[in-house]
């Protein structure tokens, strides 16, 4: 009973501070009765109940990925999309892979694993109860559909970052403290995103799953089981239907991100913000993140600007291996997925050369380096960290590269589908020039192709573990350092694509394995 303990601990904490935002103002139900039962009939025996809970699983899923402020929370979160072969960490995740830091104690894991059983619980509460909600059957179905998207969604991200997990579908469930056994794990969450494709509308309101969003992840699921058709078929459904389109490749990542390229945008807003629970959810540090403190420059020529991202941290970025895989002449994701360092202007007006080109000579990257712009927000101010912008999160350029890989397997090199879709990709970066195309597919084209148009977004570290990459590919790209100086690779351990069991949850399950290697 000691997980469950723990669970219990964590969904009554988030009741509390649920039902807090919703009857705060109402002072004559807290001199009634205490808050908890109030939350508990609230909850789990009204339509509004449901309603605010599968609004608070949202909160849940936005802070799991994007949460506010700059401490673990989002260096973990951050973990998945620089500690691949891509990145460079410089202080953030700078502890990846170093078996000195990386094991059972660490932060990251143990963070991770707790918000991502925080969510299944409520998503089995949520689920268990409402079948006794008298409502309108079909709205219930949309709302149940909704939390069985993310329940089918976290158990996939659960078991492909640790591999050992418990496998609890019942609120309050009395489990057995072993390793799930994978088949039962992949039939929970097709079965919950099976639901959900056929209960969810295509076009719903911003922030709210849809059936393209069920698709994608009944796709992802599916590559992971090696069922390549199923694959197939759920990618070429959402291509098919219409609903998402390509946008121009400076629009993918402006203004509010709620574009026809996005499945999914995780929704933010300052009017409404007060930290991770709340409606607006609270600032976040993405947006300086992955680029250079530029005003920092020696020569003091350079003040902070919006337009080359303000204050920022420079604890990550984008390495050489990354750099060299663009046409830095053609491609248009260069000169708009990163900051264009050749528009780099001297605007300090004190500096004699004000309004020339900046030229740095720095070797500290804090300082200056070739930076990630896809989480540049425009609307935050020059001298703050704070952002507060929505972010896309599922969107349809992945949708063609998954369909793409999907269509190779089963067709082969020069499979006219897999052909069709990579190459809607790579029109779109090369402005509709069909001389950059390609002619057939490898393994090598599709994971350089995808590197160039999904780098730093969540999905690179978990296709390098599907393809059995993840450590090869680290090994060899992955870099370490505070500034050029210093850097240097690290060498992945194979047991490291398993995230370590934390060992809190070890000592409080008592027989549960911890994964081999640590």
């Amino acid at each position: 009973m000691k997980l469950i303990n723990k669970l219990n601990k964590f969904k009554n904490i988030y009741i509390l501070l649920l039902s807090f935002l919703l009857i705060s103002s109402c002072d004559s139900l807290l001199d009634e009765k205490p808050i908890d039962v109030i939350d508990a009939q609230f909850l789990y025996t009204t339509e509004a109940g449901l309603e605010s809970g599968v609004t608070g699983l949202y909160n849940l899923m936005r802070e799991l990925y994007y949460p506010a402020g700059t401490d673990a929370p989002i260096q973990a979160s951050a973990f998945f999309r620089i500690a691949t072969d891509l990145g460079v960490a410089r202080i953030a995740s700078s502890w990846a892979y170093d078996p000195n830091q990386y094991n059972p104690a660490a932060i990251g894991p143990t963070g991770k694993w707790d918000q991502l059983y925080l969510i299944i619980e409520r998503c089995n509460a949520l689920i268990a109860n409402a079948p006794n909600i008298d409502m309108d059957e079909t709205k219930k179905d949309v709302l149940v559909a909704q939390v069985r998207a993310m329940r089918g969604e976290v158990y996939m991200e659960l078991y492909t970052i640790y591999h050992n997990i418990v496998l609890k579908t019942e609120p309050n469930e009395d489990v057995e403290y072993a390793a799930a056994e994978p088949a039962d794990i992949w039939a929970l969450v097709n079965s919950d995103l099976d639901f959900a494709i056929s209960k969810l509308d295509w076009v719903v309101e911003q922030g709210r799953y849809g059936q393209g969003v069920a698709r994608q992840l009944r796709g992802n699921a599916a590559m992971w089981q090696e069922d390549w058709q199923e694959a197939a078929d759920q990618y070429d459904a959402i291509v098919e239907n219409g609903t998402y389109h390509l946008v121009g490749v400076d629009e993918v990542f402006s203004g509010d991100r709620n574009n026809a390229e996005s499945l999914y945008t995780y929704q933010f807003s300052q009017e409404l913000a007060s930290g991770n629970e709340s409606a607006g959810g609270g600032a976040t540090a993405y947006a300086s993140f992955f680029n250079n403190r530029y005003y920092e420059a020696g020569s003091g020529e350079m003040v902070q600007a919006v337009e080359y991202g303000g204050n920022a941290f420079g604890w990550a970025f984008p390495n050489d291996y990354l750099q060299s895989l663009y046409d830095q002449t053609n491609d248009q994701r260069y000169v708009t997925y990163y900051y264009d360092q050749s528009a780099y202007v001297v605007n300090n007006p004190d500096s004699p050369n004000f309004g020339q080109p900046f030229v740095s000579t720095e070797d500290n990257y804090r300082r200056y380096h070739w930076s990630l712009k896809k989480f540049h927000d425009e609307n935050k101010p020059a001298t703050s960290t704070d952002s507060y912008q929505n972010y896309i999160h599922y969107r349809f350029a992945e949708t063609l590269l998954f369909g793409a890989e999907a269509h190779w397997r089963l067709g082969g090199d020069t499979d006219a589908t897999a052909l069709e879709y990579i190459n809607m990709v790579r029109r779109r970066a090369f402005n509709n020039d069909s001389s950059f195309d390609y002619t057939s597919i490898s393994l090598d084209s599709y994971l350089e192709e995808h590197a160039r148009e999904m780098a730093f977004e969540h999905s690179r570290w978990f296709v390098l573990k599907r393809l059995g990459l993840l450590a090869e590919r680290v090994s060899l790209y992955f870099k370490v350092g505070s500034n050029s100086t210093n850097v240097a690779g690290r060498t992945m351990q194979p047991y490291m694509v398993n995230y370590p069991i934390p060992q809190s949850e070890i000592e409080l399950m008592g027989t549960f394995p911890q994964n081999s290697g640590y």
